[in-house]
């Protein structure tokens, strides 16, 4: 009878307790739906927000490039370049009906393609001798490394490679040297908002300020940066998995090879202006707005998630 009264006691207790609890479900049932929609509203809230976030995002990547693309636009109208009307691709049969006449133009700066050029540019100083001389150290630069960089373009694999025997281990490297590409554009990034980097031109509308050593330090040294990002990609690209991951190498030197694009942008572009400033002075007087030329190292953020989700998936083989 013992044994059978606490069992009932028992029983009576764990019905108690679910009846209680039933109880207060019941009473406090509406506490509970509240909260559930709280918490329902703070996760659709956070998800609200990131989508916000990634739009907002979005749209000034989307204003920004059609800035750049405005300025550069601007600047092909100002000097008489047809791509205005028609187009970069368009300009080209264009100009294979009419081609463009030599015109006398004022005599500002050229391009320098030797040493001795350059210095003839920086003794005699004509009108826009600065951009020209920071173009001519760019292109000067450039021209060696114009085979090397193809093979970045290409995804070529060199003759000599590292061989690499698992995943891990090739996650890795790759890993290090994504590290690396990114650790230097930040050091290009810090370099080229220095002051003293566009100090170098002097003030504006006063060029007896421009220090020409300056001009060729940093353009030189904007190159030693070009060359590290080429270091990069070469030592990715030098790398011999085991071919099932082929794939994920060949992404990776995509990724790495974009900085390199960004530069090659950039070098044509303002080459481009400087080559282009005999017409646009032919055609305006006074001061003449050609808009920014920036060094925008952009990475496809579709190859930069599958590169790293690859990447986190052969670390763990």
């Amino acid at each position: 009878m013992a044994g059978r009264g606490g069992s009932d006691g028992g029983g009576f207790v764990a019905v108690f307790l679910v009846l209680l609890g039933i109880s207060l479900v019941v009473k406090y049932i509406w506490w509970f739906v509240a909260a559930a929609a709280l918490v329902g509203l703070f996760f659709a809230g956070r998800a609200l927000a990131r989508h916000l976030e990634k739009r907002r995002e979005l749209a000034e990547e989307e204003e920004f490039a059609l800035r750049r693309r405005a300025d550069r636009q601007h600047r092909w109208m100002l000097s008489g370049d047809s791509r205005a009307v028609y187009g970069p691709e368009g300009a080209g049969a264009m100009r294979a009906l009419s081609p463009d006449e030599d015109d006398d133009a004022r005599p500002l700066a050229a391009i320098a393609r030797t040493d001795g050029e350059i210095a003839a540019l920086v003794r005699d100083k004509p009108p826009c001798w600065e951009q020209a001389l920071f173009a001519s150290v760019l292109l000067q630069r450039q021209a060696p490394l114009l085979p090397r960089l193809r093979d970045s373009e290409l995804g070529f694999t060199p003759a000599h490679t590292i061989p690499v025997f698992s995943g891990p281990d090739l996650a890795s490297r790759l890993y290090g040297l994504i590290d690396d590409m990114l650790l230097t554009a930040q050091q290009l990034e810090s370099f080229t908002a220095a002051p003293a980097f566009m100090a170098a031109f002097g003030e504006p509308h006063d060029e007896s300020g421009a220090d020409p050593a300056a001009i060729k330090h940093i353009a030189n040294r904007l190159m030693d940066y070009h060359e590290r990002l080429l270091d990069i990609s070469e030592r990715c690209r030098e790398l011999a998995p085991p071919s099932q991951y082929a794939g994920v190498l060949a992404d990776c030197a995509r990724l790495l090879d974009a900085p390199l694009q960004s530069y090659r942008e950039f070098i044509t572009e303002y080459v481009e202006i400087v080559e282009s400033l005999p017409r646009i002075f032919e055609h305006a007087s006074g001061t003449v707005h050609l808009g920014a030329v920036v060094l925008d190292i952009d990475f496809d953020e579709r190859l930069h998630k599958r590169v790293f989700k690859r990447l986190a998936a052969i670390s763990r083989t």
